[in-house]
């Protein structure tokens, strides 16, 4: 599943397939072949877009070292639901239908739209932290998403103070680790909510109260980032009174 293309759903997204003999090579479709089509089935299992010669956008072919292959560029997933898309291909060789007729097989996945923005932790960690046997509903881009809100609820807490946002969980160097800690407990809070495990009035000072509490520490400079120096303010040292500069004045 991590190898599948990851859209957002505002995004265009590009399918490209093979067929191959079974013998390393591959087989060049009949491109005059009525029928021929590619059929794009979102998470929900609903047909969303249907690709064809004459479609928009259109299937078209083109090749490389290894052959020819088909594609589409392109699509729109605006109405796809957010999860993995399945691809039904119906295509000939030489007049014969490639078994099985259609093939089905996993196309991209569709993520919600988090924006560009820097997480601090990944789905993998928060799972770790979750019940063992998770529903299905509980997809890793429902994960992602409250990933990404608990980042920028951090950065909202720390803004002015340290320079925002941190660094991602991917970069180099990465997440500093108390900021990761605490985006893991805030993700992992929403996803306990969204499970129905405890309720919100239960689980707000077991987690997200104790990372708020945290956070509100760090903004009173009573807890640091190691290797991070807070945001110095503009005005330093103390305001002249009136009547302490008054013989400069004079």
């Amino acid at each position: 599943m991590s190898a599948l293309p990851k859209y957002r759903q505002g995004d265009p997204a590009r399918f490209d397939f093979r067929i191959s003999n079974g013998l390393g090579s591959f087989l060049e479709p009949d491109w005059d072949d009525p029928d021929l089509r590619v059929e794009f089935y979102d998470s929900q299992g609903v047909l969303r877009f249907t690709a064809a010669k004459t479609s928009d956008p259109a299937l078209a072919s083109a090749s490389d070292s290894q052959g020819v292959y088909l594609y589409v560029e392109g699509i729109h997933l605006e109405n796809f639901s957010v999860g993995i898309c399945d691809a039904h291909l119906y295509c000939q060789v030489n007049n014969d239908q490639v078994l099985p007729y259609p093939t089905v097989i996993e196309a991209f996945q569709v993520i919600l739209d988090t924006g560009s923005e820097p997480v601090y932790t990944t789905a993998a960690k928060v799972k770790n932290e979750l019940p063992a046997e998770l529903p299905g509903q509980l997809t890793d881009q429902i994960l992602e998403q409250y990933i990404y809100d608990a980042s920028r609820k951090i950065d909202a807490v720390l803004a002015g103070l340290y320079s925002i946002p941190f660094p991602g969980i991917e970069q180099n160097p990465k997440t500093p680790a108390l900021i990761e800690r605490l985006c893991r407990k805030l993700a992992v809070s929403d996803s306990l909510i969204f499970l129905g495990t405890l309720n919100q009035m239960e689980l707000k000072p077991l987690l997200e109260e104790r990372a708020m509490t945290e956070l509100d520490r760090l903004r009173k400079g009573e807890l640091m980032i190691a290797g991070y120096q807070p945001t110095l303010s503009v005005y330093q040292g103390r305001l002249l009174q009136e009547e302490e500069t008054k013989d400069y004045l004079d």
